[in-house]
């Protein structure tokens, strides 16, 4: 039986009363380590425990702990200068964001100000991601205050995305047809690189990437457990600006991404790190009615429904319960799982599903 967005919408809601349920009344996360005098526990005071949640509180209608959640994490991780971290040395934990897209969090927070309608503060975070933007090509570095130049298809992806919420159209377009560039350039069958320099020539040198963080640099089509997120925002930015300017040549560049993604190893509709895979297809589907697209979004979507804990928060391969995990990666699955079941939600519902 075919699952409906009834069902998606009501097991994103489950997730996020769960995560509104953690919250303190301060808007940080409670932690399994005893809090300091001030109310901080040290196990969740990590960004990554809540930059992916206030968008999907928000969008679950979790307002109000959508709101206090995002007080919280102005006032503990904001920079002077508009930026978010741990420390100015420590940007979150993490195998990927700290190393291979460093606005990657900046991006999700920037989802979650728009969400709120928080206008000044989202207005106040693109204006940070672009002090990051190369102009001449419109891509975004990987590293803030980079000294080597490299970019990346999802840094340049989520700094096109949080430009289209900034009501910056024309940025958000300068980079999606960077990331058109970067499409025509891939060369190497079954892969996808996505570190790039500014004049869109593709970095697929690995020398300087320790082996088990290749997934991060490029998509292999043949290997298990890729990072496919870093081409599947871009496809999603693709989609977003085809619908706002009506320009085929984005669509094209999101469904020739689809197309290698629906021919990859089977974790790609179906894996921790594939929920944007079914995001981007789920659209694909509202836009074109095609079922092939709705076929592998719906495989993502049991994926998610089958690692969700009767209590709502969401797990990793071969974990049972929450004990299993750190505390961080359950409130971070929990909130990125929840996103795509909410946003695939209204997308099946456009098409009555």
């Amino acid at each position: 039986m075919q699952l409906t967005s009834a069902q998606l919408e009501a097991a994103a809601k489950k997730a996020t009363a769960w995560l509104a349920s953690q919250l303190t009344p301060l808007g940080n996360y409670k932690g399994q380590q005893a809090p300091d005098a001030n109310g901080v526990y040290p196990d969740t005071d990590d960004i990554g425990c809540y930059y992916k949640s206030i968008y999907t509180l928000r969008a679950t209608g979790q307002t109000a702990a959508a709101g206090r959640c995002m007080a919280y994490v102005v006032s503990r991780f904001r920079s002077p200068e508009g930026d978010y971290f741990n420390t100015p040395t420590v940007r979150s934990s993490g195998s990927y964001g700290p190393v291979f897209c460093q606005l990657y969090q900046n991006a999700w927070l920037m989802r979650g100000a728009a969400s709120l309608q928080w206008i000044g503060l989202a207005d106040s975070m693109l204006k940070f991601m672009n002090t990051q933007r190369e102009p001449a090509s419109g891509g975004y570095y990987t590293v803030v205050n980079s000294t080597t130049g490299i970019m990346d298809s999802n840094s340049i992806a989520v700094g096109a995305w949080s430009c289209l919420l900034g009501y910056q159209p024309k940025l958000a377009k300068k980079s999606c047809d960077f990331l058109l560039t970067l499409l025509k350039n891939q060369a190497d069958d079954g892969i996808l690189w996505s570190r790039c320099r500014a004049d869109g020539t593709l970095i697929t040198d690995l020398s300087d990437v320790d082996p088990k963080n290749h997934r991060y640099v490029r998509v292999s089509a043949t290997e298990p457990q890729q990072a496919y997120w870093i081409w599947a925002w871009p496809m999603n930015s693709l989609i977003a600006m085809h619908e706002l300017t009506g320009q085929k040549k984005y669509l094209r560049g999101a469904i020739k991404i689809f197309g290698f993604l629906k021919n990859c190893h089977a974790n790609a509709f179906g894996f921790t790190t594939s929920g944007k895979n079914a995001w981007g297809a789920m659209k694909l589907f509202r836009i074109t009615g095609e079922k092939k697209y709705l076929t592998k979004a719906l495989l993502q979507m049991q994926y998610i429904l089958d690692h969700q804990h009767a209590d709502g928060y969401m797990l990793g391969e071969g974990i049972q319960d929450e004990s299993g995990q750190p505390r961080r990666t359950t409130f971070d699955f929990t909130a990125d799982f929840a996103s795509w079941l909410i946003d695939n939600a209204h997308e099946m519902a456009a098409r009555g599903l």
